[in-house]
């Protein structure tokens, strides 16, 4: 593992955003990570989707980014801190079907889990059988994973997950084109490559009767695409990515994410959820 002290968070955000950490940890499989859970600790894996506070954390931060996975027939058993994109490519290279709609989301497979990732109508809890994670000083594996729309049991009662086992479908033939689509289509829509950004800012609206709307079409319908405090503004090509266009600051971020917030509840009388995960140091 690689041991680094007082360095910003900045440098490992996608926002680019974040004060100092006490200790920084990368690990380099899943099995160092017990001796690691004690005391004051936060654990993430690409922090794709993560919001560091301006002030730093006094705390130890351990960074999951490397791990193995294989293909063995129908299933994929993987290390929490695989890539996800690295998943998928091998799913439709083994012509198995189920990860295909999930290509250029970011991160690895862990952080996929715990907020349960998707795209195009499908999600990763979709083919998730069974995990292997650590909670109370123990290591358990279940088959019974409470997901949710981008929620997760992880989320929701804590525990560390240390490796899944994903079971997909022999495929038809057709997975790679869809794969090929679904990045030509994230690629239109989302900042481009290099753009200070976590992704989709808020969570789509699910109605008590499951229906689903859009929090970029309702940020779109309220002018968000106006919007800008200091270096952060409202990116223009879709009104539910926020971007760092310089030296925005975790404030300037949450004070426009309240902004948009406060349009569509005034406009609509719906309060918007944030899908980016923001770390507050209490």
């Amino acid at each position: 593992m690689k041991v680094l002290k007082n360095v910003p968070l900045s440098d490992f955000s996608n926002f680019g955003v974040g004060g100092p950490a006490k200790e920084v940890i990368f690990i380099d499989s899943p099995e160092e990570l017990p001796e690691l859970l004690e005391g004051d600790f936060l654990l993430f894996g690409e922090a794709t989707n993560v919001l560091f506070p301006d002030e730093g954390l006094d705390k130890r931060i351990i960074f999951n980014r490397r791990g193995n996975f294989q293909v063995d027939g129908l299933w994929i058993i993987a290390d929490s801190g695989a890539s996800l994109a690295e998943i998928v490519n091998a799913a439709v290279e083994n012509r198995l079907s189920g990860l295909e709609y999930l290509a250029g989301i970011p991160g690895t497979l862990g952080g996929a889990i715990f907020g349960n990732a998707g795209a195009f109508g499908k999600q990763i809890g979709d083919i998730v059988k069974e995990v292997e994670y650590w909670k109370d000083g123990r290591v358990i594996k279940s088959k019974k994973i409470g997901f949710g729309y981008r929620d997760s049991q992880f989320k929701r009662e804590g525990g560390i997950i240390l490796r899944a086992w994903l079971k997909l479908e022999r495929g038809t033939g057709r997975e790679k084109k869809i794969q090929e689509e679904v990045i030509s289509l994230r690629r239109k829509k989302h900042p481009p490559p290099g753009t200070a950004c976590a992704g989709s800012f808020f969570k789509n609206v699910v109605l008590p009767n499951g229906e689903k709307i859009a929090a970029g079409l309702l940020l779109d319908k309220v002018g968000a695409k106006n919007l800008r405090v200091g270096d952060a503004r409202v990116f223009e090509g879709h009104a539910n990515f926020i971007i760092n266009t310089g030296h925005a600051t975790a404030k300037d971020i949450i004070t426009l994410a309240n902004l948009m917030k406060d349009r569509v509840r005034q406009v609509f009388g719906i309060t918007l959820e944030e899908e980016v995960i923001i770390v507050r140091d209490p």
